[in-house]
């Protein structure tokens, strides 16, 4: 299940009160390896436009309650069980299931995993330092993103997705993940399968038959749509994950 967080007048109450002090980070991430009070987080792939990083959290660590002021996210279970929260309500959340949160939504994300739990978090447009940290069980309250003594250089043991590769597939916390770049619908059918979970736009836009937009850059949608919708392709970039 695709589920939204909507931008909420508490989250705007909360974030009124904080004072904003944000800077660049001047770490090639992309190389990096983030160690995290709850586990570690690094850079997947990336575009100019959106980043997918992948997150494992430990066994009922949490995130902390932060926003991101200027960008949309969305998060994606790939393995484990979690609880994600805003400052309204707690829902579960189980392999496959993921949140289309609105800039600026308060929220934090618990494993209750006895095995790490695995995410991707996309972030549109990136901005690693566009965070405010409202409460934090770790002390990182008002605190900006994780320094460079927080990070390591990644080994051959991570996995990553280079932008330019394509069709591509690799095995991924027990699924498949596909880079693939659709240029029309003729392109579809090494997408579409029974096993075929959820895509997260990379690039580009994909449309209903009236032409209208229906998903864009990091936004997540399920497989399944392309069949039931008659959805429009042309030029678009996908990250695809399938249930191995």
């Amino acid at each position: 299940m695709i589920r939204k967080a909507k931008l909420s007048f508490a989250d705007k109450k909360s974030l009124a009160l904080k004072s904003i002090e944000t800077a660049p980070i001047n770490v090639d991430l992309a190389k990096m390896v983030v160690n995290k009070p709850w586990g570690y987080e690094y850079l997947l792939t990336n575009t100019p436009l959106v980043e997918v990083w992948h997150l494992s959290l430990d066994y009922l660590k949490s995130t902390s309650t932060h926003c991101h002021p200027n960008k949309k996210t969305a998060l994606i279970v790939l393995e484990g069980k979690a609880i994600f929260s805003t400052l309204k309500k707690s829902v579960k959340l189980s392999a496959f299931d993921a949140v289309m949160i609105d800039a600026g939504v308060f929220h934090s994300t618990k494993s209750i995993s006895k095995k790490e739990l695995k995410l991707l978090e996309v972030e549109t447009p990136p901005m690693k330092h566009d965070l405010v940290r409202l409460k934090d069980k770790y002390g990182r309250a008002n605190t900006g993103y994780e320094t460079a003594e927080k990070m390591q250089l990644m080994n051959g043991s991570y996995i990553r997705f280079k932008s330019e590769e394509i069709h591509v597939v690799k095995n991924f916390c027990n699924n498949h993940l596909c880079l693939s770049f659709i240029r029309d619908d003729n392109d579809l059918g090494g997408l579409i399968s029974d096993n075929a979970k959820l895509a997260i736009v990379l690039n580009g836009f994909i449309k209903s038959p009236r032409d209208k937009v229906l998903y864009r850059v990091g936004d997540v949608f399920n497989i399944k749509d392309i069949k039931k919708n008659g959805l429009n392709f042309k030029n678009v970039s996908l990250l695809s994950i399938s249930k191995i």
